[in-house]
């Protein structure tokens, strides 16, 4: 039950802000629940596979947020970037992925940060990317897909910042084209961490389920918050985890 309570806000937050569910149900699992990091990062996974499937339904047929041509063009570097990062993950120790994973964090709330002064990005409507710098990014795209196989996430706290300030999408569009790359970028990765026998299917499986109904209902709010109050919510959840996993990983290099 607590397993599905967690999913349930991973998937409810995740689909508001582009980040797959595994930003939540990472710390969760590894922090509240004990779950040993490299089994947290593969449930991590599966939670990013399930929140874009509860969530690009609505995105893609009602919303009208996803620009589906560019995601797809990403995806491609994205998802080897996330094999590459899934198979990094077992020459590292759990303690190192923690510090790294907190880094990142912090990297998203800054980018993010920068991005509440400018509210002309939130203001233009969905249109898709401009295809010079959609060209230039893929490289960049490429690094966030190995976050993803890395640290287990779906890769949205580096890929919702460049779709958002490099590409110019609205955030709400750069966190539901997130949303639609994610779940095909976690693919690659899930793989290594199947293969290594690292995924928990007691674990998998309840989150999965709660996940998916909390996506269903970020899906819909996210068409009725405001693109600022998702900003700061964002910046504080990436904060809040940083700060935890630091602690952690700071224990794990202990004595």
């Amino acid at each position: 039950m607590y397993v599905l309570a967690g999913g349930f806000g991973a998937g409810l937050l995740g689909a508001l802000m582009g980040l797959g569910g595994a930003i939540v149900a990472i710390p969760y699992l590894n922090l509240l629940l004990a779950v040993p990091m490299n089994t947290a990062a593969a449930c991590g996974l599966v939670s990013t596979l399930a929140t874009s499937c509860g969530a690009s339904g609505r995105n893609l047929c009602q919303n009208d947020l996803v620009s589906v041509d560019a995601a797809l063009r990403i995806q491609l570097f994205t998802a080897a970037g996330g094999l590459a990062g899934g198979w990094l993950a077992g020459e590292l120790q759990g303690p190192l992925l923690q510090i790294l994973f907190a880094v990142m964090l912090l990297y998203g709330s800054v980018e993010v940060g920068r991005s509440l002064r400018r509210r002309d990005l939130d203001e233009a409507p969905p249109r898709p990317p401009d295809g010079a710098r959609l060209n230039q990014s893929l490289l960049l795209f490429f690094g966030a897909g190995v976050v993803c196989g890395l640290l287990g996430v779906g890769g949205g706290l580096m890929v919702v910042p460049l779709l958002h300030l490099f590409l110019h999408l609205p955030f709400k569009a750069a966190a539901a084209t997130s949303n639609f790359m994610m779940g095909l970028t976690a693919v690659p990765a899930l793989i290594t961490y199947v293969g290594r026998g690292e995924l928990d299917l007691t674990l998998a499986i309840p989150l999965a389920t709660g996940v998916w109904l909390g996506a269903r209902l970020g899906s819909f709010l996210l068409e009725q918050l405001q693109s600022r109050l998702l900003k700061v919510m964002f910046i504080g959840l990436l904060l809040l985890s940083a700060a935890q996993m630091v602690m952690r990983g700071l224990e794990g290099f202990g004595p």
